[in-house]
């Protein structure tokens, strides 16, 4: 997967877990969802942030 992907996932992944945040009653169940949201977001900004590889690791070595 390239960086690009993993980011647009994680931000996918950040927007359904705020979603699922907003419908649920249970203020633990929405703090929990809500968390994982964070994580997700920062997620996708550490993947923004990577710089791209050059090419497959085989051609470092």
């Amino acid at each position: 997967m390239h960086r690009q992907d993993d980011a647009a996932y994680f931000r996918r992944r950040e927007i359904q877990e705020l979603a699922t945040a907003e419908k649920i009653a249970g203020p633990l169940a929405k703090r929990l969802h809500c968390e994982m949201a964070q994580q997700y977001a920062m997620r996708a900004r550490l993947s923004e942030d990577m710089p791209r590889a050059q090419g497959p690791l085989s051609q470092n070595e």
